[in-house]
Parts: structure tokens; sequence; C-alpha cells
């Protein structure tokens, strides 16, 4: 993939109104095969946006590559957009991601939309594909089903990178450093935020029956195993597809993303949409 450059005019731009201006990369079809949709590429936040970048770019080329339009881009307070992360919410993100539909359909004035989205990205990409007339299938590739549940993984991370550090040292003498959790790897997290992860729960959600689903995980056996259940026997249309030879890789973000895995879900778009 990097040995490669892309031979296509693709440049970076924002779109959006200010002072919430959102900021985008489009990747126009390398080849002419007269696709019928375009793809948004719906990010995760904080470091697991951060870690999952490569992958993000790598997906959108590959489907480039494939003869699609594909936009990725920055929520507002993320990224290069504009705004400060504490200034961001669910909501405000949920927002964003139909700015994007509105920006790519006009760019590639065509009509049918897929979404990608990763982690808490695909749990976003769900709620905007319920109000959106436009989306006729998503990919939702390990999406958090349990707010509660993300927020103690990440605190765990956390807590694992702080071990032998001095800050753990100033916890142990201190112990109300640690009452204050307004800060998770490195971002800030505001009352408000915290409020609405803990909030999420996806068992109320229901998409058009239209809507091709693909739920793509990285195993069978993590905590949200329940959660996973009780959205597949909701959406009894969706596919199901498990990565075999890998375990949590956006927690343990340390780990590499298989190239196969990417290559499958440019498939199934690819399949889905023909």
């Amino acid at each position: 993939m990097d040995s490669a450059a892309p031979l296509y005019e693709a440049a970076p731009f924002y779109f959006g109104v200010s002072p919430k201006r959102l900021y985008g990369f489009h990747h126009p079809p390398q080849v002419s095969l007269g696709k019928s949709s375009a793809v948004v590429i719906c990010a995760p936040i904080g470091q697991e946006y951060i870690q999952s970048h490569r992958v993000i770019y790598q997906l959108a080329v590959l489907l480039s590559r494939a003869g699609f339009h594909v936009l990725r881009f920055d929520y507002f307070g993320c990224g290069d957009s504009e705004g400060n992360f504490d200034q961001g919410s669910l909501v405000q993100w949920t927002k964003d991601i139909h700015t994007a539909i509105d920006e790519i359909r006009n760019r590639s004035k065509l009509t049918r939309l897929s979404l990608i989205g990763l982690r808490i990205g695909a749990t976003l990409a769900l709620r905007a594909a319920v109000d959106s007339p436009h989306v006729d299938s998503i990919i939702v590739w390990q999406p958090i089903f349990d707010g509660r549940l993300y927020l103690e993984e990440l605190a765990e991370i956390q807590q694992d990178d702080y071990q032998g550090t001095e800050f753990q040292k100033k916890q142990i003498r201190d112990p109300s450093v640690m009452e204050t959790p307004n800060e998770i790897l490195g971002f800030p997290m505001t009352s408000e935020l915290k409020l609405e992860l803990e909030m999420i729960s996806l068992d109320a959600l229901k998409l058009r029956p239209d809507i091709k689903v693909l739920v793509f995980c990285n195993n069978e056996g993590s905590k949200s195993v329940g959660d996973l259940s009780r959205f597949l026997k909701n959406h009894p249309h969706a596919d199901f597809h498990v990565i075999a030879d890998q375990s949590e890789v956006w927690m343990l973000y340390r780990r590499v993303t298989p190239f196969s895995s990417l290559q499958y879900l440019s498939k199934w778009i690819d399949t889905v949409q023909s």
C-alpha cells in the first residue's frame, strides 16, 4: 500500500460552517467503474483515532481503487477540524457525520451512501444511519455497545500506561490525584461527554430493514459479547464476521491490523453496492 503513491487528485480541505468547520480528505475513484454509491469513513476518537489513522487511510485508498468516492474526516474538536476536544459531544459528532454525508454527495453527485465506522465511530454511524435516507449499507467495526464498559477499558489502559511512572508514585502518596477523572489517555473528558458515553446503548436502535449491515469484530470472546448477541438478534438481516487471528485491536493499539481484513471490508462494500 505504501510503496505506490496514489496517482490521482486527492487533497485535504475544510467543509461545513465556521466555527465548526470539519477537516476532510476526499479520495476520488482511481478507476471509472460507474459505482452508484459513495463511502464515508467514521473514525474513533482520542487515542484510538491516532492509532487507527493509517488503517483508515489504507481502507480509503483500497475503496478508491475499487472505484468509490471516499471521504474520511475529523469530527468537530478532533484532529485538524475546528474546535477543541472538550467542546465535542456525541450529539455534535453525529451531526458531523450528516454534514460529511452531504459533502460527499455534493462532490460525487451520487445519492447512495455507505458508512464505515470504527469503535465509537461505528456507534455514531449507526445513529446517523437511523436519520439518513441516503445510507443503504453500513459496516460497524467493533462498535461500542456499552458506554460504561468502554470507559472502563480506557481507564484500564491508562492505568497500565502509568505503571511505574512518577504519576503513579504520586497517586500512591496522594490518592486524591485519581479523584479527578478529567483526562483519559491524554484527552480531556468533560462530565458532559462522560455522561453521554455512559448512556450509550444500542438495544433500542432500529435501522431500516433495507439497510445492509456488516458487524465486523476482532473476536467473539470480549466482554461485550452479550450486547453483540442482542444487536444481531434485533437486526437479523446483518452479516457478521470475526477476525480469527486477533484480539482487541483498538484497545491493545500496539497490535497490527491484518491487510486481509481491509480487503474483506472493501470487497463487502463492493459486493453489496454492485
